[in-house]
């Protein structure tokens, strides 16, 4: 009777939260109560949890169980029309600092030039490389420093690369200013250690001074259903940067705490 008590008042606009207290929301965790017919996903990404204040904020939760290292956490705002909740919230997507152009020659040797966006000077003169090799080569990374050309351009020879056949990427570190350092994997692909096949070896490093940057609105749309509540769509704005964000995802049902 008194989990019925707080759905009425929060669909009718008159709020009853036990000395202030939220309203918590938990998935089928095993820990937690558990919703007839979903699926336990302890290891999954999916929110486990949502948190509802009466200040109208929320929190959504992932805490997945294999490490607290891979939780997520989301917060907005929240409103109400009769049995249907609107999450809101927002993020920010920013232009990559660094842009790369790969080329090829007959070459034995990695030619990499360095510029700005804005064609300013590169008063740091020294360069940080860090090769990565295939993770399944057990081979462990190593480092040195190069310094830059008069033409802002470094060559690195193959035979000064240990292992080269294992080469899966090139990490570089470049201090642009005092208090900004860039850092990019030349490779064309998507895992940094992982070896797919030959790095070109022509290699244009442009880094970009002044990011743009862009708001995406995000909308999640649930239902209440006695004392639970479903999760029934997703939708956000369409930034023209690339949007590196997760989706969030959700589990069929959240139960009511009580």
């Amino acid at each position: 009777m008194r989990i019925t008590t707080i759905i009425i008042c929060l669909l009718t606009g008159e709020f009853l939260f036990a000395q202030d207290k939220p309203l918590v929301y938990r998935a089928n965790f095993r820990s937690y109560v558990t919703i007839p017919g979903v699926k336990d996903t302890i290891f999954a990404d999916k929110i486990n949890e949502i948190t509802i204040r009466s200040d109208s904020t929320f929190e959504f939760w992932s805490r997945p169980a294999t490490s607290c290292f891979t939780w997520h956490h989301y917060a907005g705002r929240w409103k109400k029309l009769k049995d249907t909740l609107f999450f809101a919230d927002q993020y920010e997507v920013r232009e990559n600092d660094t842009r790369v152009i790969y080329e090829r020659d007959s070459n034995q040797e990695f030619l990499i030039s360095f510029k700005t966006d804005r064609n300013s000077e590169l008063n740091e003169r020294s360069v940080k490389v860090r090769y990565v090799y295939d993770f399944n080569s057990r081979l462990e990374d190593s480092e040195k420093i190069f310094t830059l050309r008069s033409d802002n351009t470094l060559a690195i020879n193959f035979r000064e690369i240990p292992n080269l056949s294992q080469l899966a990427s090139i990490k570089v570190e470049y201090s642009l200013n005092p208090n900004e350092k860039r850092y990019v994997y030349l490779t064309e692909n998507k895992i940094a250690n992982i070896r797919e096949g030959a790095i070109p070896n022509i290699i244009g490093i442009e880094f970009i001074e002044v990011q743009r940057k862009e708001i995406v609105y995000r909308t999640i749309k649930g239902v209440l259903q006695n004392n639970l509540l479903v999760i029934v769509s997703a939708s956000k704005t369409k930034a023209t940067l690339p949007d590196y964000f997760r989706e969030i995802e959700f589990e069929n049902g959240y139960v009511l705490q009580k």
